[in-house]
């Protein structure tokens, strides 16, 4: 009898013991991960995104999501309606990952840049900040975007000068640095500007656009130190 209390008394105390561990390793995870990181009943928009939170294939979900939206961009057809469905595409990506990065200065520059749809580019910026509020770069992205609404071309360049030496800076920002270049900055300047885009680009498209502004500028006969310029595409 003695034995059996004893039993019990040290398998109820080690159950005990379990749900304390238990509990305070959970509460270690909870403060270690953001708020939007655990399975919410209002938190996401379908069941794909509820599978993929809940079975922790979250960033996979959004691959795939990204994927979608490449295709949805890079279909011809779909530049008809100036990609309508844009803003839901990554919308859909970052509520599945709301830490892809990526996902917010990609699409913000897509937004703001090239289809010149302001009030959505910097939704998607502010939606980035709430969820990865030390992720600053998305500041100088927010910033520019604003300056490029207002027409504020100094600090707009001064923005995507800072937002260029980012090595993950969407390929979008190389072009538009440059096309500001065109306008603004000397024929010198401007042509060493693409000559070393040219170099040091991961884009093809940056790198076709960085050649034909080479040639063109250097057939306008306009170039001071044509030496230095030739020094440098070598």
């Amino acid at each position: 009898m003695v034995k059996k209390t004893v039993l019990i008394s040290v398998l109820i105390f080690m159950a005990a013991a379990a749900c304390v561990i238990n509990n305070q390793a959970s509460q270690r995870v909870i403060k270690s991960q953001p708020d939007w990181y655990f399975l919410s009943l209002h938190s996401y928009k379908n069941f794909p995104q509820l599978f993929s939170v809940g079975f922790g294939f979250r960033s996979l979900a959004a691959d795939m999501d990204y994927i979608q939206f490449l295709q949805y961009y890079g279909d011809a057809e779909n530049s008809g309606t100036r990609y309508r469905d844009l803003y839901k595409y990554i919308d859909t990506m970052t509520d599945t990952d709301p830490g892809f990065t990526f996902a917010y200065t990609y699409g913000a520059a897509i937004l703001a840049f090239n289809l010149h749809r302001y009030d959505e580019a910097i939704n998607l910026i502010k939606k980035g900040l709430k969820y990865n509020p030390g992720f600053w770069k998305l500041r100088f992205y927010l910033g520019a975007i604003i300056y490029r609404q207002k027409g504020d071309t100094i600090k707009y360049t001064g923005l995507l000068e800072e937002a260029i030496k980012f090595d993950d800076h969407p390929a979008i920002i190389e072009r538009m640095l440059g096309n500001i270049y065109d306008i603004s900055k000397t024929p010198d300047q401007a042509v060493m500007y693409w000559v070393n885009l040219y170099k040091t680009t991961k884009d093809i498209q940056s790198r076709h656009l960085a050649l034909s502004r080479i040639q063109a500028i250097m057939k306008q006969g306009k170039i001071n130190d044509l030496k230095a310029v030739l020094k440098a595409t070598q």
